[in-house]
């Protein structure tokens, strides 16, 4: 399958997981560590999704947050579930599903799906981003008194609650305004369509970024390390931006 086919079959397996997960009953949740959940539907959705897509592509392989699986292949699927379980299981709207196809190393094509909004971000390396079928691009701001800023916290690693802490205030100090959502995907697609300059964050999963990754970069974005001289892909510290600002950003990041 080409990578655009391969979108097409994300796109349909995010929707149907996504429909499945709107009809949910009373959940069952479990904590998996501090400030850590998991729900039946987390699981549920990661099977179905895993299902669909082995059953077209059986020559893939898959890594997903609930059950693991393959760390290096050919090709891989990489699926958050649910990506913002916290709103999900309060009942609150935004939460998404997450699904990225990683070939030879690469990270080629991402999905976002967001069911309470039904907004769907779709990314083929080398084609652009869209949002529900047209074509979005990060902002163009360059002044950072004029930014608006997504946070993560890191909230499970007292390390990284630490390093937030200190920069919480210098930043709000400098930029429009800060805020959060509860799902690293959203936030990095939304600096991907312009609504946000930058997403921060540490201590985050390949399942949680890989797709919006995509969706970022194809938007025009670039993807940075919280700290400098480290690859973001690798650690999972984030500095996701509109590109004009993340210098500005990471020098706040580390003082």
């Amino acid at each position: 399958m080409t990578y655009r086919e391969k979108a097409v079959l994300a796109e349909k397996v995010a929707r149907a997981a996504g429909e499945m997960l709107e009809r949910h009953g009373a959940l069952h949740v479990r904590r998996k560590a501090e400030n850590d959940f998991v729900t039946e539907m987390d699981v549920k959705s990661e099977n179905l999704i895993r299902d669909m897509l082995l059953t077209v592509c059986p020559e893939d392989a898959f890594f997903g947050e609930e059950g693991g699986g393959e760390i290096t292949a050919r090709g891989r699927w990489v699926v958050d579930p649910i990506d913002g379980t916290a709103n999900f299981m309060r009942g609150q709207r935004l939460y998404t599903i997450s699904i990225a196809y990683e070939h030879e190393g690469a990270l080629v094509v991402g999905c976002v799906y967001s069911p309470g909004t039904d907004e769907l971000f779709l990314a083929v390396k080398g084609e652009g981003a869209t949002l529900n079928g047209r074509p979005i691009h990060v902002s163009d701001v360059e002044r950072m008194r004029d930014a608006i800023v997504h946070i993560g916290f890191g909230h499970r690693n007292p390390e990284y609650l630490d390093e937030t802490e200190k920069v919480l205030f210098p930043l709000l100090r400098r930029v429009s305004d800060l805020r959060r959502s509860g799902t690293a995907a959203y936030d990095l697609c939304t600096v991907a369509a312009g609504r946000a300059e930058a997403f921060i964050e540490q201590g985050l999963n390949l399942y949680d970024y890989a797709a919006g990754y995509v969706i970022l970069t194809e938007a025009g974005g670039r993807l940075d390390s919280w700290k400098r001289g480290l690859d973001p892909l690798k650690t999972g510290s984030l500095l996701a931006g509109n590109g004009r600002l993340n210098a500005a950003i990471q020098d706040l990041l580390n003082p």
